[in-house]
C-alpha cells in the first residue's frame, strides 16, 4: 500500500515539474508566432515639442520577442530594456494624426500593429523666423520666389509689394512669386504680415530690379 502512495506522489512532481510559462515569453521554452494583445497610449492627443510626450505600451506573447517601433514623422524613445515601451513626440513639422506602426518579431515570424497619436499645434503669439528669396537681384520680368518662415499656429499671410506683381501659392501661402516690372527698376520692397488669434505681426525683403 505504501508503494503505490509514493508511486502517485512522484507522477504528480514529474507533471509539475514540466510547467511553462503559459505566456510563451519563457527563454528556453519552445517559441509561437509572435500574437500583440493589446497596443495602447496613454493619452493619444500631444502637444507638439519633448514636454508633453505620448507614452505607448505593446503586449504581446510568444517567447523571445524583438520589438521595432517606425513612424514617418516624429521621435521615438525607448523606456525599457525590450523595447516594448516607448515614448513619442514631434515638433511643430510634425503637427497632425501619426500612424504609430510596433513590429514584433522572433524565429517564428513577425506582427505588426499601428496606433495613431494626434500632435496638436501650440498656438501663440506670430513670430516671423526669416523671409527668403532665391534671388534678391532680378532683372525687369524675371520672376523670383519669395517663402516667410513663421512660428505660432493657425496661421495667415498677407503679401504686400510697393510695386511689381505678387502671385500667391495656392497650396502653401507662406510662398509667394514675385515679378517686377519696367517701372519697378529699383530697390523694392516686398512685405509679410503674418496674424492669429493671439496677434500680429510684419516683416519684409528687398528685392533689387534692374
Amino acid at each position: 500500500m505504501k508503494k503505490i502512495f509514493y508511486s502517485i506522489i512522484a507522477m504528480i512532481a514529474i507533471i509539475t515539474g514540466c510547467s511553462s510559462d503559459p505566456a510563451g515569453n519563457n527563454s528556453g521554452g519552445s517559441m509561437t508566432k509572435p500574437l500583440i494583445v493589446s497596443l495602447t497610449a496613454k493619452k493619444t492627443q500631444i502637444l507638439y515639442g519633448g514636454q508633453d510626450p505620448a507614452i505607448i505600451t505593446c503586449v504581446a506573447t510568444g517567447g523571445n520577442l524583438k520589438y521595432k517601433w517606425q513612424v514617418d514623422l516624429g521621435d521615438i524613445i525607448p523606456l525599457n530594456a525590450d523595447n516594448s515601451k516607448i515614448s513619442f513626440n514631434g515638433a511643430a513639422c510634425c503637427v497632425g494624426v501619426k500612424v504609430i506602426n510596433c513590429t514584433v518579431s522572433n524565429d517564428s515570424g513577425s506582427v505588426t500593429k499601428s496606433i495613431e497619436i494626434e500632435i496638436l499645434e501650440v498656438i501663440k503669439e506670430p513670430e516671423i523666423i526669416s523671409i527668403q528669396s532665391d534671388n534678391t537681384d532680378i532683372i525687369v520680368g524675371q520672376t523670383t520666389d519669395i517663402v516667410c518662415n513663421a512660428l505660432g499656429g493657425h496661421l495667415n499671410y498677407l503679401w504686400e509689394a510697393d510695386c511689381g506683381d505678387i502671385v500667391l501659392n495656392l497650396k502653401d501661402s507662406t510662398k509667394i512669386s514675385y515679378t517686377g516690372s519696367a517701372a519697378c527698376k529699383g530697390n523694392r520692397t516686398i512685405k509679410c504680415t503674418v496674424s492669429n488669434e493671439k496677434g500680429t505681426i510684419k516683416d519684409s525683403i528687398n528685392i533689387n530690379v534692374k
